[in-house]
């Protein structure tokens, strides 16, 4: 079986879990996407070619337009991809106590996979993202909770986490900044990104 041909069984199969939400699909990118007020939240599906087999998993993008604004001053990304990038990053592993990487190589497994994971993206990933959609439950879930949720790497998921504190009005927000400064082994003196970014927070 092609790669394509996969991916339409994978759409296809992901689109009936999906029924009744408001995620459609853009196979151009990929992935099940909706509009929320600030943004958008996606379903992805990276999918792996091991001719004649395949493995595929789930990652689940949040993006708050008011975070995104701010952070793209700073993220070196090019203009023209500033409405892509993502506020947060959950791989599938964040709901899973098993496996989060399926092996298919037909229809069947393809079927098979689906009657797995529907229960899990009904019952877990849709509520996670329904309580995910402002910077309030994001700046609890990264700052407060320390749910590991975000797989961002630094200094970007550090960049998103401090933006996220002071846009909602975090009391601890030079806690937040201290922690990620001693993570990434950053003197607050350094000219880093990072340390710009919390400057341009803090006059704001």
């Amino acid at each position: 079986m092609k790669k394509q041909e996969m991916k339409n069984l994978l759409f296809g199969m992901l689109g009936k879990v999906l029924e009744g939400t408001e995620f459609r699909l853009k196979k151009s990118e990929d992935r099940f996407v909706r509009r929320i007020d600030n943004g958008w939240q996606d379903i992805g599906l990276p999918l792996w070619d091991y001719n004649p087999d395949f493995e595929f998993s789930l990652n689940m993008c949040i993006r708050l337009n008011s975070v995104e604004d701010i952070f793209n001053l700073f993220s070196g990304v090019a203009p023209k991809y500033h409405s892509t990038t993502p506020t947060t990053i959950t791989r599938l592993e964040h709901f899973t106590r098993g496996p989060a990487r399926y092996k298919v190589a037909t229809a069947a497994d393809v079927a098979a996979a689906g009657g797995v994971l529907s229960n899990l993206i009904r019952d877990r990933i849709i509520p996670f993202l329904d309580a995910h959609k402002d910077v309030q439950a994001l700046d609890r879930a990264l700052n407060c909770e320390q749910s590991g949720m975000d797989i961002a790497q630094n200094p970007s998921g550090a960049m998103h986490a401090v933006i996220l504190a002071h846009l909602a009005g975090n009391k601890d927000f030079e806690r937040v900044v201290a922690k990620h400064q001693t993570d990434m082994r950053l003197d607050p003196e350094t000219p880093h990104v990072f340390n710009r970014l919390v400057e341009y927070l803090k006059a704001r």
